[in-house]
């Protein structure tokens, strides 16, 4: 790269091939492209996927809780989805690994969800519209993407440097105006925001909360913490721990 460029010793590297990706990322990828071509090829389904809140509250119909992201609303947004998740999927899940990786989705889903919900439960009925889509959950990610270096160098699909942060606020400029202009809800920007206090949890919160890996090593040291070992001198008791 040129001298003249803010990060001269940047080197960009693309996501890892399919066989390489590790496997909650395959699954996500996989339930995305189902998700959209279930609603090409069988539109009257994504009328039960969706996060109905008066379904949801009325009826119990709780699935709906995890299965409005499948409710893929257009060929853009399944593409744009599926590179982001490709790129930081292949990045986030090899870091925490793969069962706080699938935890953390579950939970912004699940979290988004809920707040959107509720609003619409405390707000006049115009406001209860459903959720659906997948940018929620892709917001989430981003931003614990970034929580966990924001000050690290990426580029903008090749094009623009930024920081991290800077690749998320830009994302979340265009999510929430996106939807401002779309549907003028505030439950809509629930159902899209509501996963970043998992986010953050999951990156800053580490005191307090570190996925389900935190629950496991106080149950046992062997499910999910690791064991801390003392060296001991020879000459202390004959042997090593």
């Amino acid at each position: 790269m040129s001298g003249r460029s803010p990060f001269p010793h940047l080197r960009f590297a693309g996501p890892p091939g399919w066989r390489l990706l590790p496997p909650v990322t395959r699954i996500t990828l996989a339930l995305s492209v189902a998700g959209y071509l279930m609603g090409l090829l069988a539109p009257a389904t994504t009328g039960l996927l969706m996060a109905d809140p008066i379904s949801i509250v009325r009826r119990l119909e709780l699935w709906r809780l995890l299965t409005y992201p499948l409710v893929l609303p257009g060929i853009w947004n399944l593409l744009f989805g599926l590179l982001l998740f490709w790129a930081l999927g292949s990045e986030l899940e090899p870091s925490w690994g793969s069962r706080r990786y699938a935890f953390f989705l579950v939970t912004a889903t699940v979290c988004a969800a809920v707040l959107g919900v509720g609003a619409s439960v405390l707000l006049p009925t115009r406001f209860a519209l459903p959720g659906y889509g997948i940018s929620g959950l892709l917001t989430a990610t981003i931003v614990a993407w970034a929580l966990a270096g924001p000050r690290l160098p990426v580029s903008f699909f090749g094009v623009l440097p930024l920081t991290r942060g800077g690749f998320a606020l830009l994302s979340l400029v265009i999510v929430v105006f996106g939807e401002l202009e779309a549907s003028r809800s505030p439950v809509r920007l629930l159902f899209l925001l509501g996963g970043l206090p998992v986010s953050w949890l999951w990156t800053r919160g580490r005191g307090r909360w570190s996925g389900p890996g935190r629950w496991q090593s106080r149950l046992s040291p062997g499910l999910g913490g690791r064991r801390r070992f003392r060296v001991v001198r020879p000459e202390d008791s004959g042997r090593f721990h």
